[in-house]
């Protein structure tokens, strides 16, 4: 047993819900492994205080075909996996937090995945995904220097390996399926529907087109709060999310390997 899972299982030990909690946590790190589990003291908004397990670290981001680093603590409460835990951008000494939708200017983070969560349907690992993904597309924080995003780490590393949602292999195109580069796809409805039933999305094309969501450029640049005012529940904007992000890996895999 290595030294994180002691500090995990004597920290967990207080929990309500620690055998729960436990495989949650773990499953998270084993992807997001710049994350590391602690204890310590955290204030609660009732002025109380509790300790509580927290993993603290980097998140990969994809901003503008970069990965970078993007520092967080998560607090996971006494009562995991059955209420949401906390989430708080922790920028480095010579960064700067970004106020935006989702952040505030103490560093917390403000997501409908949070506000809506549901055990199971919401966990650790779905979380961490909305996170990097929403930060992807607005970089939660800057350097103090050039008060640019741009100037977050860069992480010469990988993402993380997505969980499919989907069972079975990852839906891929044969060379006959690709008549059109992606730059025509917003043209062409037919086209659309059926890359949205390849990505076991049919379900949705009707919402997205009476919403005037009819190509996949539309679709792929989409946030969680479009979604979520489109009326989709919340596990059906985490599949929208991490769908768009499979469609857009393939389109440029694709676009690599010089298929189209």
């Amino acid at each position: 047993m290595t030294s994180a899972d002691e500090l995990l299982m004597q920290a967990l030990s207080e929990y309500e819900y620690a055998d729960i909690a436990w495989r949650d946590v773990k499953n998270a790190i084993s992807y997001f492994k710049d994350l590391r589990p602690s204890q310590d003291s955290f204030i609660l908004n009732d002025g109380s205080k509790k300790n509580l397990l927290n993993l603290d670290g980097t998140i990969p981001a994809t901003y503008k075909g970069t990965i970078y680093n993007i520092p967080i603590c998560v607090w996971i409460m006494k009562t995991h996996p059955y209420d949401p835990p906390m989430v708080f951008v922790k920028p480095t000494s010579t960064m700067q937090i970004k106020e935006g939708r989702n952040v505030d200017t103490s560093g917390k983070v403000y997501l409908p995945y949070l506000h809506d969560w549901r055990y199971p349907q919401s966990d650790l690992f779905g979380l961490l995904q909305i996170l990097a993904l929403v930060f992807g597309e607005d970089p939660p924080v800057f350097s103090k220097q050039s008060h640019m995003a741009q100037s977050l780490t860069p992480n010469p590393g990988t993402f993380p390996h997505r969980r499919s949602l989907y069972s079975g292999a990852s839906p891929q195109y044969t060379n006959s399926e690709l008549k059109a580069p992606v730059s025509m796809q917003g043209y062409n409805l037919d086209i659309f529907r059926q890359t949205m039933k390849k990505f076991a999305l049919d379900e949705f094309v009707n919402i997205l087109v009476e919403h005037g969501v009819g190509c996949v450029e539309a679709f792929c640049s989409m946030t969680e709060s479009d979604f979520e005012q489109m009326g989709l529940d919340i596990e059906q904007r985490r599949k929208c999310i991490l769908a768009a992000q499979q469609i857009k890996d393939h389109f440029f895999n694709v676009l690599e390997s010089g298929l189209m």
